[in-house]
């Protein structure tokens, strides 16, 4: 009886501790103040970018980057690699007209594993939240939907 009431104990703990988690903090923050988590983006591409003002290929692929942004079924993120406190980044974003969201805060620190040696670098994840493919150097809208469709490919 005493194994049935500390199962019970433990399961209503473990549910009550999910339900927490549940209504926790967002996983990030962008540089507008807008809240996301990574399930918000389920079901679709996502693209994310790190990138920096003082790097020319960066400053270059930005417009390709707000095209795919804008596509039907994908999303990209930037991460500014220098992270610079809020009102630079907000500055930067600004003069290099990025449209997408630039994560400024984030909580699990899954970007953080991610931050790339060489800069420019795109991570591409599937529909599932899976990373999918690294692209080091610039890239173009084209060259993104390519390797999304040669990792689909590779899927099939």
């Amino acid at each position: 009886m005493k194994i049935k009431q500390q199962l019970t104990r433990l399961t209503l703990v473990l549910f009550c501790t999910g339900l927490l988690s549940a209504c926790g903090q967002p996983e990030f923050v962008d540089a507008e103040g807008n809240s996301f988590n990574w399930q918000d983006y389920n079901g679709q591409w996502l693209v994310v970018n790190f990138w920096a003002e003082w790097c020319e290929p960066c400053r270059e692929e930005i417009p390709e980057l707000n095209r795919l942004h804008n596509a039907e079924n994908k999303s990209v993120l930037g991460v500014n690699f220098d992270r610079p406190e809020l009102t630079e980044l907000q500055r930067q974003i600004s003069a290099l007209a990025v449209q997408f969201p630039v994560i400024y805060s984030e909580q699990k620190q899954r970007i953080k594993e991610l931050t790339p040696q060489v800069l420019p670098t795109t991570y591409v994840f599937d529909q599932q939240g899976e990373l999918l493919k690294t692209l080091v150097g610039p890239q173009t809208r084209q060259s993104i939907e390519a390797a999304m469709k040669k990792s689909q490919e590779n899927i099939n």
